[in-house]
């Protein structure tokens, strides 16, 4: 795998971690994953790649609604997981 990608996995195992531990609006979950790894940018994209996907999804239609991680998404972080333990 290559470093990048690499990064791109981990930056999704820590948005979709914290989602699963609690709600959370969209600049705290900015906030906590950039503490552990990354920049804004890659966390806007590795943020649209989960919504797109389905993995995650708004609480609500307010516009500061809180984000939580789908039972799709639950799935690809069990598959995260599994991949990094055989």
């Amino acid at each position: 795998m290559t470093k990048r990608f690499e990064e791109r996995i981990r930056l999704a195992k820590i948005v979709l971690s914290e989602l699963k531990r609690q709600q959370l609006r969209r600049s705290q979950l900015e906030k906590r994953t950039v503490m552990h790894c990354g920049t804004h940018a890659t966390f806007e994209g590795i943020f649209r790649f989960l919504l797109d996907e389905g993995l995650v999804e708004k609480t609500s239609s307010e516009h500061t609604a809180a984000y939580r991680i789908t039972a799709k998404g639950l799935r690809f972080l069990e598959g995260l997981a599994d991949e990094q333990h055989p």
